[in-house]
């Protein structure tokens, strides 16, 4: 599996788990858990940090694939 395929992933997954988590809090919030639907939720917003850096690599690598090749193509015109 290559890092793209990996970065990708990442954010599918932070994705999913972000989903779950919110559906844990709110269930945990109608029968009355209090402590434990806060910190799913909580746990939720720590999944979006996750997204948000997953995708931030993502963009990087891209940008660094694409320099390369303008480089290399750059090389080869001179």
């Amino acid at each position: 599996m290559n890092i793209r395929k990996t970065y990708l992933l990442c954010i599918a997954l932070f994705t999913l788990a972000f989903m779950a988590l919110v559906l844990l809090g709110s269930y945990l919030l109608s029968i009355g858990s209090k402590q434990f639907a806060v910190a799913a939720f909580l746990f939720a917003i720590a999944t979006v940090f996750g997204q948000i850096t997953s995708l931030a690599l993502y963009i990087r690598h891209k940008a660094r694939l694409h320099a390369m090749t303008q480089k290399q193509q750059g090389d080869s015109h001179v």
